[in-house]
């Protein structure tokens, strides 16, 4: 049902034609024209936060879609969300997929989106190795992560109110006697902001702390924290030039420079034992290797 909702926001977003977009009194639409900054960063509502990243992961499944196998999406939300009660943010509505790519990497959203590809699920021997790299994703969640991004990087020049404006609300608040002209303004803006943000990245001291606080996060959950470590190993052992690796690569520190900084964590580590839980992770995902 989670994922069939986000579906449904990606239709909405790129499917509807009105424009002219109010919200009370304000005109979104000609603020979107005139180029106009209105968002604060500072003042996030959660609201405001789970919105966006509903908009973001729009934009991104509108590029590639989930799994059609429900049972893994299922399997893979169960895990995301055994980890995110165990997070500093329980209370986020959040949300995990299966995205159906051959490439291998993990996205998150604002507000509690995650996803992964299939093709770093082929990578995975257990559960463990599943919630490292959801961890990690979750962490980039708690710790906003992106919305810092947009308010201290390149973006904020573009960033206005009309990112956290949700489809509903603009279907409701459309002008008939205008056409196109807005919408497609504000769709615009909202995919090159999540665009932006998935094709440059966030910056290696967002992803080290992702590491460093998912490997914790993991290991209060019960998992094995040497699988975090598993992982990265897998990735170093691929080719660099892997076609597969390459937004990874391009978006993250290389897998030697994330083991070496999680270096003097795996001591302080060394004395917790968690489960790998392998057969569970083979029964429910088993399945796309043999598809």
């Amino acid at each position: 049902m989670k994922q069939l909702l986000l579906i449904l926001v990606v239709a909405s977003l790129f499917s509807c034609q009105s424009t002219g977009l109010k919200i009370g009194n304000l005109d979104i639409g000609k603020l979107v024209n005139q180029g106009v900054q209105l968002w604060d960063a500072n003042n996030v509502t959660q609201e405001k936060e789970i919105q966006f990243g509903q908009n973001m992961s729009a934009v991104l499944l509108g590029a590639r879609q989930l799994h059609d196998n429900a049972a893994i999406n299922q399997y893979v939300s169960n895990v995301g969300l055994w980890l995110a009660m165990n997070s500093t943010r329980p209370d986020l509505p959040w949300r995990f997929g299966v995205i159906n790519s051959d490439a291998i990497n993990a996205f998150a959203a604002p507000g509690g989106f995650v996803f992964i590809t299939s093709g770093m699920l082929l990578q995975f021997d257990n559960e463990a190795q599943l919630a490292a790299v959801l961890a990690h994703e979750i962490i980039h969640v708690v710790e906003q992560h992106h919305l810092t991004a947009l308010k201290e990087g390149a973006l904020r020049s573009a960033v206005t109110e009309t990112l956290f404006v949700s489809v509903d609300a603009y279907q409701g608040n459309t002008d008939a006697s205008q056409q196109d002209q807005n919408y497609k303004g504000w769709a615009k803006q909202v995919t090159g902001a999540a665009q932006d943000l998935y094709s440059k990245g966030l910056n290696r001291e967002d992803e080290f702390s992702a590491d460093q606080q998912g490997i914790r996060l993991l290991t209060q959950s019960g998992y094995d924290p040497f699988s975090f470590i598993t992982n990265l190993q897998i990735l170093a052992a691929i080719s660099p030039d892997d076609t597969s690796l390459a937004l990874m690569y391009k978006t993250h520190p290389t897998p030697d420079e994330r083991l070496l900084m999680l270096e003097n964590q795996v001591e302080e580590l060394a004395t917790y034992s968690g489960q790998e839980l392998a057969s569970r992770f083979e029964k429910n995902v088993g399945k796309l290797f043999t598809n």
